[in-house]
C-alpha cells in the first residue's frame, strides 16, 4: 500500500534517538513518520545513565518532571580493585547545562515519558510492527518500503530520512555507509536486578571493577535498580555466561547480591565495540545514534551521543525546511558530530582499559599510576582528573569564522537566573533558540534594519543582562564569568546548547550576524 502523502522527514527507529528527532522535529511543526518493527516499547532497562545535556533536553522538550521521580544522582565515580578504591571521583551535582553531571535513570520511565509526548503530537504518525525494507531517493525526496510480519508492504515518503535504527541499521547498509572500528571489541554480561530491600543503597554508587581476573562495574539505577556488567572471559561462552548458577556466582562478592537482596530482571550479554560511521549523510538520508556510532559504555555516553545527533540535526532540518538554508547547509550535521562522537569513543575506550587490563604486571603499574593520581587529586580539590572527560565542543560547522569572535563552537552553560520576580533556570526564563546575550549596552540597537529582519525570521531574541527592567539578574555569576572568560560583553548562541560567537562589544555585533548570515546561505 501507497500512500500519496509526502512527509517532511522519515525517521526509521523509535528507539531514543529516533523519538527526540521525531519530537523536537513535530514541535517545529514539520510532519513526521517514524516507523519502527517492534508493536511496542522495549519495557526493561538498557543504559543506566544521563549526563547534564541530556537532562536540559527533557527539560525544554517537558518531560523533565515526570522522569525525574526515575531518577537517582550518582554521587562518586570509582575504581576499585577487590574492594580496594584506587581513584575515587566527585560528581559535580550541578553541571554546565544546569543539572547533575551524571544521574542514573531508569530506561522504561523515560522512553514511557518520550513516547508520550510523541503521540500527543498531531504532526507525528507513528508505524509500528513495520520493518524497513527498501529505500531509494531522488533529488526531490526518499521513498521507503515497509514490511509487515503478515506480509503487508508500505510505502513511505518523505522529503528527508534519518536512519535511527541501531547498531544493525538497514538504513545503513542499504546507503553502503561503512562503519571505521576504532579497536576495541569484547563480550560482556550484564546483569540488571530490582531491590527488595535497601541492600542496594549500601553498595557503591557506581563502581568500576579493575581486577585482572574478573573485569566488571556496578552501578544504582534509578532508585529501585542496580546494575552488574562483568567482562566475558576468553575461557567462557557467551551461553555459559548467562547461565542462572554463573550469574549468581559472579555476584557472590563484597559489591554483589544475592536472590534475598534482589530479582533478576535481565541478563543479557553485549558486544562492547568502538565504531564509527564513515559518512553520516548520503543525499537525502542521515544515519543518527547507534546506526552512526557504537562505543564503550565506560562514559556512559552512547545513548547520550545519540540524543545529541537528534537535536543537532532536528534544528538544522528545521532551517532547510522553511527555506532558511540550503540543503548543502545539512553538511555541517556530519562536521560537527562526527568528530565530536569519535572523541567520545576513544576516551571511553581509553576510561575502559583501565578496568579490563589483564597483565597482573601492567595492573600494578596501573593500580600505582591511580592511587597516585588519586592522592594528588585529593590534594587539588577543584580539580578532577582521568574521568573528567567533558563532551568536545565544535572546532568546524556552525561557528564564527571572524577574527574578532570568541568562544566558538563552547557549550553555552544553563545557570539560574532572575527575571521579573521569577528565579529559575536560564532556558526557562530566558528563552531558547537563537539568542542573543548582551551586557553593557542595547545589543538590538546595533543591528541595521536588514539585521533585524534577518535575525527575526530566525526567531532571534535578545536577552540583556543585568539589574532592571526587563533585564536578567545572573543570580551565580554563570554568564558574567563566561564573559569575562572571554573578554566580551555580546554572546550569540545558536538553537541548541552552543555558542556561534562572543565579541567584546555590540559593535561588533553586525559582523557576526554577516557571517551567521553567510554561512546559512552557503
Amino acid at each position: 500500500m501507497a500512500t500519496d502523502e509526502i512527509y517532511d522527514v522519515i525517521i526509521a527507529g523509535y528507539g531514543p534517538t529516533g523519538m527526540m528527532a521525531a519530537i523536537r522535529l513535530g514541535a517545529m511543526g514539520h510532519r513526521v513518520a517514524v516507523i519502527e518493527r517492534y508493536t511496542t516499547l522495549y519495557s526493561l532497562p538498557r543504559v543506566g545513565i544521563i549526563h547534564d545535556d541530556i537532562m536540559r533536553m527533557f527539560q525544554e522538550i517537558g518531560c523533565m518532571e515526570a522522569v525525574l521521580p526515575a531518577t537517582h544522582f550518582l554521587p562518586i565515580y570509582e575504581l576499585a580493585r577487590n574492594g580496594r578504591v584506587l581513584m575515587s571521583n566527585t560528581v559535580a551535582p550541578m553541571a554546565t547545562h544546569g543539572w547533575p553531571e551524571m544521574t542514573s535513570v531508569y530506561q522504561p520511565a523515560f522512553e514511557a515519558e518520550l513516547d508520550r509526548l510523541a503521540r500527543a503530537d498531531s504532526n507525528i504518525n507513528l508505524f509500528t510492527g513495520e520493518t524497513v525494507a527498501g529505500l531509494q531517493q531522488d533529488r526531490e525526496s526518499v521513498e521507503v518500503s515497509t514490511e509487515t510480519a503478515s506480509g503487508e508492504t508500505h510505502t513511505y515518503r518523505g522529503r528527508y530520512l534519518i536512519g535511527a535504527d541501531g547498531g544493525n541499521s538497514f538504513v545503513r547498509e542499504a546507503l553502503g555507509i561503512e562503519y571505521v572500528d576504532l579497536g576495541f571489541d569484547q563480550d560482556w554480561l550484564v546483569i540488571d536486578g530490582r531491590s527488595k530491600n535497601d541492600r542496594s543503597m549500601s553498595l557503591p554508587q557506581m563502581r568500576q571493577f579493575c581486577e585482572p581476573e574478573q573485569p566488571g562495574m556496578t552501578m544504582q539505577m534509578g532508585p529501585f535498580n542496580r546494575r552488574w556488567s562483568f567482562m566475558i572471559l576468553p575461557d567462557e561462552s557467551r551461553e555459559e555466561a548467562v547461565r542462572h548458577e554463573n550469574v549468581w556466582h559472579r555476584l557472590d562478592r563484597s559489591e554483589g547480591g544475592t536472590p534475598a537482596d534482589f530479582d533478576l530482571i535481565r541478563v543479557a550479554t553485549y558486544k562492547f565495540r568502538s565504531l564509527l560511521a564513515e559518512r553520516w549523510r548520503a543525499g537525502r538520508a542521515f544515519l543518527a545514534g547507534d546506526a552512526a556510532h557504537q562505543m564503550p559504555p565506560f562514559l556512559a555516553q552512547g545513548l547520550c551521543s545519540g540524543f545529541r545527533d537528534a537535536y543537532n540535526l532536528s534544528w538544522k532540518l528545521d532551517l532547510v525546511l522553511h527555506a532558511q538554508a540550503p540543503p548543502s547547509f545539512l553538511d555541517t550535521y556530519e562536521e560537527e558530530r562526527s568528530p565530536n562522537a569519535r572523541a567520545t569513543i576513544i576516551e571511553s575506550a581509553r576510561v575502559g582499559q583501565n578496568v579490563i587490563e589483564r597483565d597482573l604486571e601492567r595492573a600494578a603499574q596501573r593500580d600505582e599510576t591511580l592511587l597516585r593520581l588519586n592522592a594528588e587529586m585529593q590534594a587539588r580539590t577543584s580539580q578532577k582528573s582521568l574521568i573528567a572527560f567533558r563532551v568536545p565542543g565544535y572546532e568546524a560547522g556552525v561557528i564564527a569564522r571572524g577574527t574578532d569572535a570568541r568562544g566558538v563552537g563552547d557549550v553555552f552553560p544553563q545557570g539560574r537566573v532572575r527575571l521579573e520576580g521569577r528565579e529559575g533556570r536560564f532556558d526557562d526564563l530566558a528563552g531558547r533558540g537563537w539568542l542573543i546575550l548582551n551586557r553593557n549596552g542595547e545589543a538590538a540597537s546595533a543591528l541595521t534594519t536588514n539585521d533585524l529582519a534577518f535575525w527575526q525570521s530566525l526567531g532571534g531574541n535578545f536577552v540583556g543582562l543585568g539589574e532592571g527592567e526587563g533585564l536578567v539578574v545572573d543570580i551565580d555569576g554563570t554568564y558574567a564569568a563566561l564573559m569575562d572568560e572571554y573578554r566580551c560583553n555580546v554572546i550569540l548562541k545558536r538553537p541548541d546548547y552552543y555558542v556561534f560567537g562572543a565579541v567584546p562589544d555590540v559593535t561588533l555585533l553586525p559582523g557576526l550576524i554577516a557571517d551567521l548570515r553567510q554561512q546559512l546561505s552557503r
